[in-house]
């Protein structure tokens, strides 16, 4: 495992989580670094050093924002553990930035998990579900696998299991759940979390130095790009 607590796929990782087994995950030692943010640890920007330049579909907002997705899946531990940087770290993001978790599915295991969280996210209930599914499953040990068994933890959450099984099932998830693996595929993203900015800027743990030295790489490119707008204008 990566010092930086980088979420890679290797061949019986893939086998592991394609069997469910999110338990041997959740003992793996994880990586800490002390928090950081743009105004403690200014950064430089360097390309193919500290960020890369990618070619997705994904682009920014109509309304001239700046769009910054946390690439993650729900069964990854470093993922959870970069939570409560990411909460503080989103907090303090100006109000052009839109900033989004973003699920993607890079190995068939990570389909039921990641429709989920698309699930609950056209359903309008992911503000009060999307850190209670972490928890349960890296803190509770609740290792959802079929359908079945997520819409029992959602249902334990306060969501309609029945409407949350139909829209589990429904042509827009599934969807949802093909862009994200086309957006990532395309990115050459191989593990998580890795934060994309407007679709084109990809920052990764490993590349960063940490995962939470990710958050001020974004700031600076968000800077970058907030400026060159107004050296357009």
């Amino acid at each position: 495992m990566p010092s930086s607590g980088f979420f890679r796929l290797g061949s019986l990782l893939r086998r592991w989580i394609e069997l469910g087994v999110l338990a041997i995950f959740l003992a793996l030692p994880v990586a800490h670094a002390a928090p950081t943010t743009a105004a403690s640890a200014p950064v430089t920007l360097q390309e193919n050093v500290n960020y890369r330049v990618v070619i997705t579909d994904e682009t920014p907002p109509s309304d001239g924002k700046v769009l910054v997705q946390e690439m993650f899946w729900y069964g990854c531990p470093h993922c959870f553990h970069l939570e409560p940087a990411l909460d503080a770290w989103r907090k303090t993001l100006p109000a052009y930035v839109d900033f989004e978790p973003y699920a993607v599915p890079l190995t068939p295991g990570w389909v039921p998990l990641t429709k989920a969280f698309y699930t609950a996210k056209f359903m309008g209930v992911l503000p009060q579900t999307h850190l209670q599914v972490f928890n349960d499953i890296h803190v509770k040990n609740i290792r959802p696998v079929t359908r079945e068994q997520i819409a029992d933890m959602y249902a334990d959450l306060g969501v309609d299991r029945d409407k949350f099984l139909q829209m589990y099932d429904s042509f827009g998830v599934d969807n949802a759940v093909r862009q994200a693996g086309v957006v990532a595929q395309d990115a050459g993203v191989t593990g998580v979390p890795a934060m994309l900015v407007n679709g084109k800027y990809l920052v990764t743990g490993d590349m960063a130095g940490s995962n939470e030295a990710m958050l001020p790489i974004v700031d600076a490119l968000i800077a970058r790009i907030e400026a060159e707008k107004k050296a357009k204008s």
